[in-house]
């Protein structure tokens, strides 16, 4: 018999495992593409700073080198033909109605960068710019721009004429561009008079037909010269080595989203050998060997892993195109870039399919080959009733162990051993983890026998033949539900983890800088709270003073003066103006610390009068901030104490905030403070800290649940090729049940109520799960640190729990359709 000419299975059957393959191999090309592109963005913005240069040299500076009034001399490189500073500074623009910050770009001496409009710089008070800046300020040729007094040179604004745009460098497409490019003429005009020769960094060139390397070689002593291209390439090398944690973190998402994906193709073999057990006893009758048949499953295993494989790898490449293109369109990128195809974003993604479709059918391949030629003479195969098998034991057992565990690391990490609770946590988490995938068979026949009972109330008789389904077939409804629980599991744990770490992070802020600005000057004009107040962006604003007093240490403590009622006004911790009243001093507890202070302790401030006024310490939290009220600080300075202003900025996304960043409004401010009557003003904000660790927080989240959403796809797919198998395993009960008076609605129904059951008991498994392990891991994380502040959000944890069951209504379209146009005739024919 030919191996060849033996086909076991219909390739549309295995449609299902063919999705499944793609999606995860789509998967995989999209992330090695991604570290693709941000190697080329990383090479693009390194070779943009040093443009022009064919040497990088390097000297230190001596303390009289950096406070130079005069330009530095260049360093001398033998083979060198010009020698320019590097510039890395950055500086802030206005035009009329715009305003960008930009970095500085120092152009190599005699050379002309290339426009596309305009000319070159011929005076001082000329500059140009590239395309992406001048189009961000919304200026042209001949237009004025600005820099604020508070980044200029001379601490007065600087007025600057636009004689040029400039063409983007090669490679701006993935970014770095934006930049205003000086020259000899104009360089001391917005770096100062060294025009940037203090910098410890200078590029080089070389003549034309000249080895840079050779001349790095021959760099005289206290000066390093490398070439250009080395340093390039180390810095983006460098920069890769430090996103190592979040390569390794994304690499967890593509097992994860391979794992089930492995699940799924599993249950496709395992049902499709076993729908197919009489033609492999056929075979075995009529002469294959176990070899033969061996041979001819995982050829089709083969074959579907090769398919699914190369229809992913495309797929993940277009879609990161398509990603370019919309990016590009919508102001992005500055040009459309194409996707850095390499050998490893197709070898990768090809060699994990086919690898993983392989591994997941040994199994079925086991089972096929065992199938005895005298089953190809009965109806049905023989069950096999068998008590708990060893894995379950062994899963039940692991289960109990590593959550034992996982709560033992988080005990440690609070006990303050952060690495020994850490370590303990994750062997905790990955062992419970697979405890709980073994034990699932035995679990998923009275888990859905429950849920069955409870919807059978909503559904009626077809929500009850449904859960009757379900449980007839553990192993393949527990294959479908850990595909699930994976997705669920993790999407949890990351929402409760993530929100809990926001809530943490977000109190330990506000219980350091609980106010968002403050605002000290020596002299403020009258009213000055209400010319704050009147800055978009900005709630509440009150008057405060402040001193310095002498506590009995080393230094003297900064008092802020603030009435209680003003205080809970504009902190984000109200609740410390409850501790707030005369002859006490707030204070956090390393503040306390820091100047030999306990809560309680009675101390002794000079006061105005020459007598001493006692204070009581009180310590709140860890406030960074020591409060006392008006009168206290009255009674230690006089009249004597600095104006304060003390601001708190409106929630982000209400109508008073009007989708402002906190940089914008803490800009807004620092130009107000440069008006009339405000002498020497500063700006203290801690609103920027607290914000800008939320907004990192929710993007880790989003990135990650959009990674999870790829696993929990991959076990829809699973859901649907569970229920388009189970349809054509019963066709023939399908068509009794329509013979009998079962309408093609009720038919339908009983399959959507057999993928919302799986569905319900894979996400209520998982959100339960995911909630322990994010609640347990992110103590083990943070617990050493912080106070951890648990906190479970419902809202999110409920939109997974509907998602999923929608999710698994929306798998049962097709096999509903399929089993409601079952004939009645059919339960006379042959099921093979």
């Amino acid at each position: 018999m030919s191996r060849a000419t033996v086909r076991l299975t219909p390739l549309r059957r295995h449609l299902a495992a063919i999705i499944t393959i793609a999606l995860s191999c789509g998967f995989v090309a999209v992330m090695v593409l991604a570290g693709g592109l941000m190697e080329a963005s990383l090479q693009a913005q390194a070779a943009q700073r040093f443009e022009g240069a064919d040497l990088v040299v390097t000297q230190e500076l001596s303390e009289e080198d950096l406070g130079s009034e005069q330009p530095l001399p260049a360093p001398a490189v033998d083979g060198a033909t010009e020698v320019w500073p590097l510039v890395e500074d950055f500086t802030m623009l206005r035009s009329t109605d715009q305003e960008a910050f930009t970095s500085l770009a120092l152009s190599p001496p005699g050379t002309v960068p290339q426009l596309e409009q305009g000319r070159t710089a011929t005076r001082a008070q000329e500059v140009v710019l590239d395309r992406a800046l001048a189009d961000a300020l919304h200026v042209g040729v001949d237009d004025q721009i600005s820099i604020p007094s508070q980044f200029s040179v001379t601490g007065e604004p600087l007025e600057l004429t636009v004689t040029g745009i400039a063409a983007l460098p090669p490679g701006a497409a993935f970014g770095g561009g934006g930049r205003m490019l000086l020259s000899e003429v104009n360089a001391a005009t917005v770096l100062g008079p060294t025009a940037g020769t203090t910098s410890g960094t200078w590029l080089a060139t070389v003549a034309d037909g000249t080895d840079p390397a050779q001349v790095a070689q021959q760099a005289p002593a206290g000066i390093e010269v490398r070439t250009a291209q080395e340093v390039i390439t180390e810095q983006a090398d460098q920069f890769m080595q430090g996103m190592a944690p979040l390569a390794a973190i994304l690499a967890v998402f593509v097992l994860i989203a391979l794992f089930t994906a492995a699940v799924v193709i599993a249950n496709t073999f395992a049902i499709t050998i076993a729908q197919r057990i009489r033609s492999l006893a056929l075979l075995r009758t009529v002469g294959a060997t176990r070899a033969q048949v061996r041979s001819v499953v995982l050829r089709e295993a083969a074959l579907v892993g090769l398919l699914g494989a190369a229809l992913g790898t495309l797929g993940g490449h277009l879609l990161v195109q398509a990603l370019l293109i919309g990016a590009a369109a919508l102001g992005w990128l500055e040009a459309v870039a194409l996707v850095p195809i390499s050998v490893l974003s197709i070898v990768l993604p090809l060699l994990a399919g086919f690898v993983i479709t392989l591994l997941a059918s040994l199994v079925p391949v086991r089972a096929a080959t065992r199938v005895a030629p005298l089953q190809a003479l009965r109806a049905e195969p023989p069950a096999r009733r068998r008590g708990p098998r060893l894995r379950e034991v062994a899963g039940g057992i692991a289960l109990l162990t590593g959550l034992a565990a996982l709560g033992a690391g988080a005990a440690a990490t609070t006990g303050g051993q952060a690495g020994l609770g850490l370590l303990v946590s994750v062997l905790g988490g990955a062992v419970s983890f697979a405890g709980i995938l073994l034990v699932l068979i035995p679990l998923t026949r009275p888990l859905c026998a429950l849920f069955a009972a409870l919807l059978g109330r909503i559904g009626g008789l077809p929500a009850r033949i449904a859960g009757a389904n379900v449980a007839r077939t553990p192993g393949r409804s527990a294959a479908t539900i850990a595909a699930l629980l994976i997705g669920t599991t993790l999407m949890t744990m990351m929402a409760v983890g993530a929100r809990t770490a926001e809530t943490t992070l977000t109190a330990e802020l506000d219980s350091r800088r609980p106010i968002d600005i403050v605002i000290t000057a020596q002299q403020m004009p009258e009213g000055a709270a209400a010319q704050i107040s009147q800055i978009r962006g900005i709630d509440t604003v009150v008057d405060a003073a402040r001193t310095d007093a002498e506590v009995g240490a080393e230094e003297p403590m900064t008092l802020y003066a603030v009435s209680g009622a003003d205080l809970a006004a504009v902190s984000h911790r109200p609740g410390v103006a409850d501790t707030l009243a005369d002859g006490v001093v707030v204070m956090g507890l390393e503040r306390a610390q820091r100047f030999g202070l306990e809560d309680g302790q009675r101390i002794e401030v000079p006061g105005a009068d020459g007598r001493a006024v006692p204070l009581t310490v009180s310590i709140d939290a860890n406030l960074q901030m020591s409060f006392v009220t008006p009168q206290t600080l009255a009674q230690i300075t006089g009249d004597g104490a600095q104006p304060v202003l003390l601001a708190d900025l409106a929630d982000p996304g209400s109508a008073a905030r009007q989708d402002r960043d906190a940089a914008a409004v803490v800009l807004d401010v620092q130009q107000k403070l440069e008006q009339d009557g405000f002498s020497e003003a500063s700006v203290t904000a801690g609103v920027i800290e607290r914000e800008t660790m939320g907004q990192i927080l929710r993007i880790l989240l989003g990135i990650t649940v959009a990674l999870l959403a790829v696993a929990v796809l991959v076990a829809l797919v699973g859901v649907a090729n569970t229920l388009s198998l189970g349809v054509v395993e019963r066709t023939g009960e399908n068509a009794l049940l329509r013979a009998l008076g079962t309408t093609r609605g009720q038919m339908r129904a009983m399959l959507t109520w057999e993928g919302v059951l799986l569905s319900l008991v894979g996400a209520l498994l998982g959100v339960l799960l995911g909630a322990v392990y994010g609640v347990l891991g992110i103590i083990a994380v943070l617990g050493s640190a912080y106070p951890v502040a648990i906190t479970i959000p419902w809202p999110q944890l409920g939109l997974v729990l509907a998602l999923a069951l929608a999710a698994g209504a929306l798998a049962s379209v097709l096999p509903a359709r399929t089993a409601a146009r079952t004939a009645p005739a059919a339960a006379l024919a042959a099921q093979e």
